[in-house]
C-alpha cells in the first residue's frame, strides 16, 4: 500500500478527471500529452474524466471508437450532451485535427492514423445522434 501526501492525492485526482487542467500553458505538445492520456485510457477509465472535459479539444482527440461507444450506453447525459456541443464548437474542433495531425506527425510521414480515429469518433456521434440527445 502506498501512503500519499494529500497534495500528491490530489495532483493525481485532477490529472484523472481533469486532465485538460494538467498544464498551465496551452501548447500543442501540452494538449496532445494530454490526448495521448485519454487515448491510453480503458472504456470503465473513461467515465472518470468530469462531463465538462469532453468539450476541451484535448480530450476529445484522444477518444476512441471504443470510448465513444461506451459513452453512448453507459455515460450520464451531460457527457453526451458536451459532446454533441464540441461537435458544433469549430474552434475547439479545429484544435482536435491540430492535436491528432501532430499525433500523426509523430509516428511518420503520410500517416493518418489518429485523424481517422477521430474521423469515425465523429461518425459514431453522427449516426447514432438520438441516443447522445437523450
Amino acid at each position: 500500500m502506498i501512503n500519499l501526501t494529500s497534495p500528491e492525492e490530489f495532483n493525481i485526482k485532477g490529472i484523472i478527471q481533469e486532465p485538460h487542467f494538467s498544464y498551465i500553458e496551452s501548447t500543442l505538445n501540452n494538449r496532445k500529452d494530454v490526448s495521448c492520456s485519454v487515448l491510453r485510457r480503458n472504456e470503465n477509465d473513461i467515465l472518470l474524466i468530469a462531463s465538462f472535459g469532453f468539450i476541451i479539444d484535448s480530450v476529445f482527440a484522444g477518444l476512441t471508437e471504443k470510448h465513444i461507444e461506451f459513452i453512448a450506453k453507459n455515460g450520464p447525459g451531460d457527457y453526451k450532451e458536451n459532446l454533441l456541443k464540441i461537435l458544433q464548437d469549430q474552434e475547439m474542433m479545429k484544435g482536435v485535427f491540430e492535436i491528432t495531425l501532430d499525433m500523426d506527425t509523430d509516428m511518420g510521414k503520410n500517416i493518418t492514423q489518429n485523424q481517422d480515429r477521430v474521423r469515425n469518433v465523429i461518425q459514431y456521434i453522427k449516426d447514432n445522434k438520438i441516443v447522445f440527445e437523450f
